[in-house]
């Protein structure tokens, strides 16, 4: 009797150890709040992630979890194989307990994508960028840049967005919306510009003109170091009056990238500079700060005609004679070139 009596207290004993046991561990770890009265803020899960890294990771957002929170909770409740990756949104003043963090991290985060797109790019072509990368409906996308609401939103007169979509490594949701896209590379490119806006404010030519000009010196550079002097054979022909005659207008009028031919400079179009003077209507791509900046502030030679050398870089000239010599150069090394690929 008296030994019956010991193991019902021991037993009794056992169960109000495990009874404090689980009690703790419930306020403790299971409902401990980790989240509480914080701004919003977002963090990202590589994928592969283990359970020790992903505890890293919160940790290093300021959450208040250890290894051992994660993985116990994890693994009592079922989810340490349900764990996902992508990145995380948590709204302002959420509360979450390590439960609760834990359940949401089961979820899909909302995945991300680096999408590049390259400097001097069209609107149609970083439509197909974004249909590649994204899933995005690339006749959305052109329809979109189109909006009239959005041009006045941005106070942006001219007839699309070609020009003001700056050419980026962005890393966009998978879920972002063709506008949202939009919006963020036009936010972009206003604050790629915010540092020279003053200046642009004292040129002779205006935004658009500055765009324009410097998508025109985006056609033409290969070679980064000749983009002021690309710039300067541009601002000296408008200085004189003369037609640009830019190979990229004509080649947007196409659509296409092509060696132009005689039939091809006579098309009767605003944007064709060899047939009218001044700058075409607008961009005919998206260029790069180094373009922009190089419209603005062209260099000080007093060149005014360039020809291609065949290597990407040009022969750049102040006289008639001497661009007619370095023609030939040019035509010269054509023929070479064909020699050798016949």
């Amino acid at each position: 009797m008296k030994r019956s009596k010991i193991i019902l207290n021991l037993l009794a004993l056992i169960f109000m150890m495990v009874t404090f046991g689980f009690i703790l561990l419930d306020l403790m770890v299971i409902n401990k709040v980790v989240i509480d009265e914080r701004p919003s803020f977002m963090f990202e899960i590589p994928k592969n992630s283990t359970i020790n890294n992903i505890a890293g990771i919160l940790r290093q957002n300021d959450i208040d979890i250890s290894d051992f929170d994660l993985k116990f909770v994890a693994k009592w409740f079922g989810l340490d194989s349900k764990l996902r990756y992508g990145r995380f949104y948590i709204p302002e003043n959420t509360e979450f307990t390590v439960k609760q963090l834990a359940i949401f991290l089961t979820r899909r985060g909302i995945l991300t994508r680096n999408v590049t797109i390259p400097e001097g790019y069209r609107i149609s072509e970083i439509a197909g960028v974004l249909k590649k990368t994204m899933n995005i409906d690339s006749a959305t996308f052109v329809s979109l840049t189109k909006n009239k609401d959005l041009l006045e939103q941005y106070n942006i007169k001219a007839r699309d967005l070609e020009g003001y979509l700056y050419p980026e490594t962005y890393n966009f949701n998978e879920n972002d919306s063709p506008e949202e896209i939009i919006r963020r590379m036009v936010d972009n490119t206003f604050s790629k510009l915010d540092p020279i806006m003053d200046d642009i404010s004292k040129s002779k030519f205006s935004l658009h003109e500055i765009i324009t000009l410097a998508s025109i010196i985006q056609g033409e550079v290969m070679d980064s170091s000749e983009v002021y002097d690309i710039s300067a054979v541009y601002n000296n022909r408008l200085k004189k009056g003369m037609l640009l005659q830019a190979d990229p207008t004509v080649q947007y009028i196409l659509d296409k990238p092509t060696r132009l031919r005689e039939r091809h400079i006579k098309i009767d179009d605003p944007y064709n500079t060899y047939m009218y003077k001044g700058l075409p209507p607008g961009p005919i791509n998206n260029p790069s700060y180094a373009c922009i900046k190089a419209a603005l502030s062209p260099s000080d030679k007093p060149y005014i005609y360039m020809v291609a050398r065949g290597d990407g870089g040009h022969y750049f000239n102040s006289t008639l004679d001497g661009h007619i010599n370095d023609k030939k150069k040019f035509d010269k090394y054509r023929r070479e070139i064909w020699r050798k690929n016949r």
